[in-house]
This record gives structure tokens, C-alpha cells and sequence, in this order.
């Protein structure tokens, strides 16, 4: 029991490096900003129209309350990722995930499972609330690319042949069956966040682009072959073409762009959310973003994601293996390029997908998934390793003392030798070695003792002799030792 309390001393005493730390606490806190600033834009968003909609009981409050519910269920699911040793998630436990990842995915195409919205199936019917199995098949595609690199480029445990094939099982069926959904959007997102973690992993670069190229114009390929998406690709280039039609939502997005000018009319105050602009609290989020908060708002939520992103480089590049590296820039580069693809849809830049801004739009599966990939990449943070440098070696020798007072008193060393800086709980300062420090008793009592009664007080640090007397090699005030 004393042993365990002593390793907790030192633990405590030394804590966690700042280039650990630091990236941990600016990704944690950049996610919550943007979490509880998406429900503030949420029921700004959505407040008018559910207020007057019977699918929606009346209730202003209906969209924010349900993805407080989804939000709350995200942050134990991070949590719980945070705390559990990514490398878990390898091996017959990643098996198990990608077998129930897989058969989500085929149950959506089950007669009666599956949610008809826009022409596509995504969803799966759980009482009252659906969820989207394509934004949890996600995080097992990262997981599986991650694990089955390191096995190829690091541990070498498989062949070029085995990791191609397993590549194609692993990564290729959730790809192919969320394709044929179809979710293009969902598909396009991974396949360029797959593209990141093989050049991270190494693959050569003309096999990056070239595997890039194709991507390309397979998607234009299929995205032309139906009417669906092709109307979208047109309505990019000219959505003033069918303004009634398949360009007014764009155009609604411009207009409500052009409304907030550079400060915005003021937070609440859009127009556009009074039933003008299909999906405000959804896919177009940024634009009732842009609307209220001006362009000066819309810079300041890109400005948090570029710096979540930076947190998640500095993560992932401190990670203690491959699998960590890609594991942490996986779950990063599906958050920034998701962010990227709603914000250049919304903008004209590129044709819609129906991707939600991350953390900030509505969406149960979204927020989910989204908090899914913050936990795994605190994970690999939290296993963190780098060559030591020579203050981590001066900090690893630092020990509790238990001796008592007088047992330390003796053994201290003489005026002139070099002591190893030990703290000592309990020890008074005038049993401190010159050039160390000790942690001392003091400060406001302790609750009583329940065995004998008596008051315990708190310690705390005395870092010894004043910086002039350790400059002039003289003893500290109080200090008898000569």
C-alpha cells in the first residue's frame, strides 16, 4: 500500500511533459467550444420553425434538446476511447468491429430498415431516433488502415500481396457498400482522408497522385450517371438556372451570406431561418453562421478548426508508433476535410454533399461519431512517447523520501557535495540540502486523524536557500549546517 502511495507521489510530482500536454488540453478545449457553440446555433437555427411545426410538438427547443441528449451520450463514448490504450482496438477486437460494422451497413438495404431521404438510404430506424451506420463505419475504415500499415511498413509481419488484399476487404467493403447507399459525400470524405494516412505511412507519392486521379474521376463518373447528382454538379455552375427548383437552397446560402456582411445582423436575428432556407440547422448551418456572426464569425470558427487541426498534427507526430500516427491523423483529417466539404458546398466551390459541419450541426450520428474520433486521438496523446531529454532524466530520478526527519537530518549531505534533489515529505526546512528542495509540512490543517485524533496539516514545497545565497554559496537564514 505504501509503495503504491509512493508511485502516486512521484507521478504527481512529475507529471506530463508540456509537448504532450499542450496539443491534449488546445484539442479537448477547441471540441467543446465548438460543441456547445453548435447547440447555441442549433436553436438559433431551427427555434422558428419547430416553434410552429407539429412534427415537432410546438417546441422551440426540440433539435437543440435532442442533440444535447446525442452530445451527452458522445462525450461518455470519448471518454471511455480516451482512457482505454488505442492498440486495444487491434487485432480479434478490430475483427469483431469491422464484422458489426459490415452488417449495420447491409441492414439498411433489409426491406423495412432503412429511411428513404433524397433519394438515397442512410439511415436505421432505433425507436425514435435514426442513426446513420456510414459515420460510424468511419472510425473502423481508420482503424483497419492504421492497423494493417503498421503491420506492413513497421512490424513487416505481412507480405506487399497480403496487405494489398486485406486493404481490399478491410477498407474496400464498407467503402463500396456505403458507395451504394449511395453517400458519395461519405465516401469522397474517406477516400482523401485514406490518401492522407498513406502518404503518412509512406507510400510513394506518384502512387498518391495517381490513386488520387482516379478517385476523381471515378466519382465524376458516377455522379453524372445519375440525375440526382448530376442536377448538383450543374446547379454548382449556374444555380440561378433553377432558382424554384434545384438552386434555391444555394442561392437562399448566398443570400443569407450577403445579409451578414462583415460583423453579421446580430445572433438570432437571421432572416433566412423563417423557412427560406431549407436545412438551417443541418447541412447549412454556416450560412445562418455567416448570416448572424458576419464574416468576421465564420473566420473565427474556420480559425478554431486550423487550430484543433495543428492540435491534432502535434498528436499525431508525437505518437508512440505508426499505428498511433495514423490513428491520430486519420481521425483529424476526417474532421477537417468533413469541415471543408460542407463549407465549399455551401459556398459554390463544389457541389453539395449533405455533410454537416462537425461538432455544430444537427445530427445524432454526426456528433456521435464526430466525439468517437476526438476520444481515439486523446488515446494516442495519452501514449505519447518521445527520446527523453536531460530534464526528463533529472526528473525520472526524483524519489519520495519516507525516512523520517531525523533519519534524513543524518544523512544529509555535507557543505559542498552535490546532493540529488529528493523530495521529501514531511522534512523541515532547515533539513534541506543546499541546491535541493523538499516538500514540508504547513499551511491549514488536515481534517482530524480518525484513529488518534489528532490534526494533520497540509504539506507543501520549500524550495530551500534564496537564489543570492545560492549565488554566494552561503548557508540559507536558519540553516545550521555549516
Amino acid at each position: 500500500m505504501a509503495g503504491g502511495k509512493t508511485r502516486q507521489r512521484e507521478r504527481a510530482i512529475r507529471g506530463v511533459p508540456a509537448r504532450f500536454m499542450s496539443p491534449r488540453l488546445i484539442f479537448c478545449v477547441c471540441v467543446a467550444v465548438l460543441s456547445l457553440f453548435g447547440l447555441l446555433m442549433i436553436y438559433s437555427a431551427s427555434s422558428v420553425t419547430s416553434l410552429i411545426s407539429e412534427s415537432t410538438n410546438f417546441d422551440a427547443a426540440f433539435y437543440v434538446k435532442r442533440q444535447g441528449i446525442f452530445l451527452a451520450a458522445g462525450a461518455v463514448a470519448a471518454l471511455v476511447l480516451a482512457r482505454i490504450d488505442y492498440r486495444v482496438w487491434s487485432g480479434p477486437v478490430l475483427t469483431i468491429i469491422w464484422v458489426v460494422t459490415v452488417v449495420l451497413l447491409l441492414a439498411i438495404f433489409l426491406s423495412g430498415s432503412g429511411e428513404d431521404a433524397y433519394g438515397a438510404v442512410r439511415w436505421l430506424a432505433l425507436g425514435g431516433f435514426s442513426l446513420q451506420p456510414s459515420e460510424f463505419a468511419k472510425v473502423t475504415v481508420v482503424l483497419t488502415a492504421a492497423n494493417l500499415a503498421q503491420r506492413y511498413f513497421d512490424d513487416a509481419s505481412i507480405t506487399f500481396d497480403s496487405f494489398v488484399k486485406l486493404m481490399g476487404v478491410g477498407v474496400g467493403i464498407p467503402l463500396v457498400l456505403i458507395l451504394a447507399q449511395p453517400d458519395k459525400g461519405t465516401t469522397m470524405i474517406l477516400a482523401a482522408t485514406l490518401l492522407v494516412m498513406g502518404y503518412l505511412a509512406g507510400l510513394p507519392r506518384n502512387l498518391i497522385v495517381f490513386l488520387a486521379i482516379v478517385g476523381v474521376a471515378g466519382f465524376l463518373v458516377l455522379s453524372l450517371r445519375d440525375d440526382y447528382s448530376r442536377a448538383r454538379i450543374v446547379t454548382m455552375f449556374d444555380p440561378w438556372r433553377d432558382y424554384y427548383g434545384d438552386g434555391y437552397q444555394l442561392i437562399q446560402g448566398f443570400y443569407a451570406f450577403g445579409s451578414g456582411g462583415l460583423f453579421g445582423v446580430g445572433l438570432g436575428f437571421s432572416r433566412q431561418k423563417y423557412s427560406y432556407l431549407p436545412m438551417a440547422h443541418n447541412d447549412f448551418i454556416f450560412a445562418v453562421i455567416g448570416e448572424e456572426l458576419g464574416l468576421v464569425g465564420t473566420i473565427c470558427v474556420l480559425a478554431i478548426f486550423a487550430l484543433l487541426g495543428w492540435a491534432g498534427a502535434r498528436i499525431a507526430k508525437n505518437a508512440p508508433d505508426l499505428a498511433g500516427r495514423l490513428v491520430a491523423s486519420g481521425c483529424t483529417g476526417l474532421i477537417i476535410i468533413q469541415l471543408l466539404v460542407n463549407v465549399c458546398g455551401v459556398l459554390g466551390m463544389i457541389p453539395l454533399t449533405g455533410k454537416p459541419v462537425p461538432f455544430i450541426s444537427y445530427g445524432g450520428s454526426t456528433i456521435l461519431s464526430c466525439l468517437m474520433l476526438v476520444g481515439l486521438t486523446v488515446s494516442v496523446s495519452r501514449s505519447s512517447r518521445l527520446p527523453e531529454t536531460v530534464h526528463d532524466r533529472a526528473r525520472d530520478r526524483w524519489q519520495v523520501d519516507e525516512r523520517s526527519g531525523e533519519e534524513r537530518y543524518a544523512s544529509t549531505p555535507q557543505a559542498g557535495s552535490s546532493p540529488m534533489p529528493t523530495p521529501a515529505y514531511g522534512a523541515h526546512p532547515t533539513e534541506l540540502a543546499h541546491g535541493s528542495f523538499t516538500i514540508v509540512e504547513g499551511g491549514a490543517p488536515r481534517p482530524r486523524n480518525a484513529s488518534d485524533g489528532s490534526a494533520q496539516s497540509r504539506t507543501r514545497i520549500d524550495l530551500g536557500p534564496s537564489a543570492a545565497d545560492r549565488l554566494r554559496g552561503r548557508p540559507a537564514k536558519g540553516d545550521t549546517r555549516r
